[in-house]
């Protein structure tokens, strides 16, 4: 996965003490949850309970005949498993 964003809605910017350190916990949160496929993680930040939901961004480019056609994945990372968890 390519660079994380940590986007803050309204509410979470405004109730925030430390908006810095409120991305940190959401980042670590994202890490612990195993990059993706979540809907919504409860975590904590200076004191304050907070909730992360994920959203992916695809990005298209146009490349003709530049790549494979197959999809390309990183070999070192294992496949994201589906189910409750």
């Amino acid at each position: 996965m390519g660079k994380v964003t940590i986007r803050l809605n309204r509410s979470a910017a405004e109730k925030s003490r430390n908006k810095d350190a409120l991305k940190k916990a959401a980042l670590e949160a994202f890490d612990k949850a195993g990059r993706g496929d979540i809907f919504c993680l409860p975590f904590e930040a200076s004191g304050q309970r907070f909730a992360l939901s994920s959203r992916m961004l695809v990005e298209v480019d146009w490349l003709p005949n530049r790549i494979p056609g197959r999809a390309l994945r990183d070999a070192g990372k294992p496949k994201p498993r589906r189910g409750k968890g």
